[in-house]
């Protein structure tokens, strides 16, 4: 694709993707990225936003296991999945059971998101961060995230209330340009 090529999915410009999409566990993946090729975050947060929108969750917490579930996918955790936070096989997704819970939640949006997006594992940094970037506005959109605002702005309370990690929600309210509200 050409550098500054629109999406031929949802016609957006494509962008490179880096620190505000990404988590900084995933962030090495992006320094390797090829010159000239562009993610399409997007796209995968237009996509997280439908699929909330077609299985009508509109507050938080995003039950994503059971939204997994909805969508026709077994969540499992395992102890063999080495270094990999979740895997999807076939039509179960594996959660590394060493992780805490919001990394858990994290990683099953994640595949959510390489579910959504037609992609996997292989297809490189790209496709993973495009993933991410589907994980966080399902997990952290941008809509709910400016309504919970209106009562909170305690960085702590909003962690609670989307249970996500402090990264996964500075990185949505600094992407929804809402992170000099956080306190």
């Amino acid at each position: 694709m050409a550098v500054d090529s629109d999406c031929p999915e949802c016609g957006e410009a494509t962008e490179i993707v880096g620190v505000d999409d990404d988590l900084p566990t995933e962030l090495d993946a992006a320094s390797s990225q090829p010159q000239g090729e562009r993610a399409h975050p997007g796209h995968a947060r237009e996509m997280a936003r439908e699929v909330l929108r077609e299985h009508r969750i509109v507050r938080p917490p995003v039950i994503v296991h059971s939204l997994a579930r909805e969508c026709g996918f077994d969540i499992r955790e395992s102890h063999t999945p080495g270094k990999l936070s979740a895997r999807l096989v076939c039509n179960v997704i594996e959660v590394n059971a060493a992780d805490p819970v919001v990394r858990q939640r994290f990683s099953v949006a994640h595949e959510l998101g390489q579910h959504f997006l037609h992609t996997r594992h292989g297809d490189g940094p790209l496709a993973e961060q495009e993933a991410n970037a589907f994980a966080g506005e399902l997990l952290v959109p941008g809509q709910m995230l400016r309504s919970s605002m209106e009562q909170t702005t305690d960085t702590r309370e909003l962690v609670r209330l989307f249970k996500v990690s402090r990264p996964a929600l500075e990185i949505a309210a600094q992407h929804h340009k809402l992170n000099d509200r956080l306190s």
